[in-house]
């Protein structure tokens, strides 16, 4: 993989999508994001955007409140179990108590800056942190949209259907999850597209115009709240992107550290038990609704240290294809597809990704259809790259299948999936079967249009 230079990188990421990407459809008019860059919040527009949000928020309080059994929105009782156990770490952390033996099931399991964060969760009562944590969920899962070219009563409705029917969302709203916030950190920090906060003045660089903090800043934070986003530190060194690399690296490091200030002995516990292979999961690892290549290597071949290290080739397998995917494709001048497909790539080389987690189905999606994108630098509409039948049918599959969520219907609990018969294996599998045939397809669909506009023969 060649590397370009980061001030290269840079400025033309989006003057090459610019370049290689179609104009829009005019029948996207006014469902795009083509707001004028030295617009500013106004009380008309805040009025307008606080209507077109009113449908999601309400969908996402409701599925928030009544999706899993004894829940409900009118008395409001979610049963946000993982957003309880957030607040209970940061209560723990607060009296100076070990945050990975907390009372309990369900184990707290990031690095110790996801606690300190927590910390604010803590202090005010459940009721008012479910709301709120429940209203930047759905904002989350708008902006991202936004930045992948949705807007006005499109966005509205698209974002409405996400939250309703797309299962990782829906769950992740449920139990209080923060795999909405993760995704939604990288996509704003590394996507192209419009913005959604005021720019600054139009005698601003064009690359640097509306960016509010350096490029890598808001991916290290979520590295440092869950180390599988860790990924994109690749992909940013594949890509020649130098600079926003170096700014990943500072600020997830300047986190930790500052981690290390506040709570030395659970830090010391947790990196130590980490470099010792021990993530603190033990047999859980093997549940159904583990949809990562490790989970489908172990449940087959059993629990055991030499599993679980074989288990790593797999894994680092999917890593490398997926930045080779996600490399070739930033070159290609799709920025928003590659950054999806390395978020892919995470979700499945991660030794512990919940059915839930795959939040990266939404940005794909909206790939997939070829959602209008104004490029950042240029300010022009454009389409995303048409992608061919074959792809989008396998993209689909993909989709489908994470939404639909088949494997749910496997016997589950008490190791039982370590008796699964081969066919409920392969049942099990196919979210990384299918993940993987996308990235190997994205690998071919992208080699071949680099090869078509070098204008080298095909064989």
């Amino acid at each position: 993989m060649a590397v370009v230079s980061d001030d290269a990188a840079h400025l033309s990421d989006d003057a090459a999508a610019s370049r290689k990407l179609a104009p829009a459809s005019p029948g996207w008019n006014g469902a795009i994001a083509a707001e004028d860059e030295s617009r500013r919040w106004t009380p008309a527009l805040l009025a307008r955007a606080a209507t077109l949000c009113a449908l999601p928020l309400l969908v996402g309080l409701f599925v928030a409140s009544a999706t899993f059994p004894g829940g409900s929105m009118v008395p409001w009782k979610p049963v946000m179990v993982d957003l309880d156990v957030y607040r209970q770490a940061g209560r723990v952390l607060l009296e100076g108590g070990d945050i990975y033996s907390l009372p309990g099931s369900l184990p707290f399991l990031y690095p110790p800056f996801a606690a300190l964060l927590a910390v604010p969760l803590a202090l005010f009562p459940a009721p008012a942190v479910q709301i709120l944590w429940t209203v930047v969920g759905v904002l989350a899962v708008l902006a991202m949209m936004h930045r992948f070219g949705l807007s006005g009563w499109v966005l509205s409705l698209a974002g409405s259907v996400a939250i309703c029917l797309v299962e990782p969302v829906t769950q992740t709203l449920a139990f209080g999850q923060l795999g909405i916030l993760l995704t939604a950190l990288v996509v704003l920090d590394l996507v192209p597209g419009p913005r959604i906060l005021p720019g600054s003045p139009r005698r601003s660089p064009p690359s640097f115009r509306r960016r509010r903090l350096p490029e890598g800043a808001m991916t290290a934070v979520a590295a440092a709240l869950k180390l599988t986003p860790g990924i994109f530190l690749i992909y940013l060194l594949a890509v020649g992107k130098r600079r926003a690399a170096l700014v990943t690296v500072a600020v997830g490091a300047a986190v930790t550290a500052l981690s290390w200030v506040v709570a030395p002995a659970i830090s010391a516990d947790f990196w130590g038990r980490l470099a010792h292979g021990d993530t603190g999961l033990g047999h859980s690892i093997i549940y159904y609704t583990n949809q990562s290549v490790m989970a489908d290597v172990i449940r087959v071949f059993g629990v055991s240290s030499s599993v679980s290290t074989l288990a790593l080739l797999p894994a680092l397998l999917v890593v490398l294809v997926g930045v080779w995917a996600a490399a070739l494709w930033h070159r290609l001048g799709d920025v928003a597809l590659a950054v999806t497909l390395c978020g892919i790539a995470g979700l499945l080389a991660s030794p512990v990704s919940w059915s839930h987690h795959f939040i990266w189905v939404v940005p794909f999606a909206l790939c997939l259809i070829g959602t209008p994108r104004r490029s950042a630098t240029s300010g022009e509409q454009r389409t995303a790259t048409r992608l061919p039948i074959w792809y989008q049918i396998v993209g689909w599959l993909f989709v489908g299948w994470v939404v639909a969520a088949p494997f749910k219907q496997l016997p589950n609990g008490g190791d039982v999936e370590l008796t699964w018969t081969g066919s409920q294996h392969w049942l099990a599998s196919m979210t990384a079967v299918l993940g993987m045939a996308v990235l190997v397809g994205s690998v071919a669909l992208a080699w071949t249009r680099r090869r078509i506009q070098r204008g080298e023969p095909q064989r």
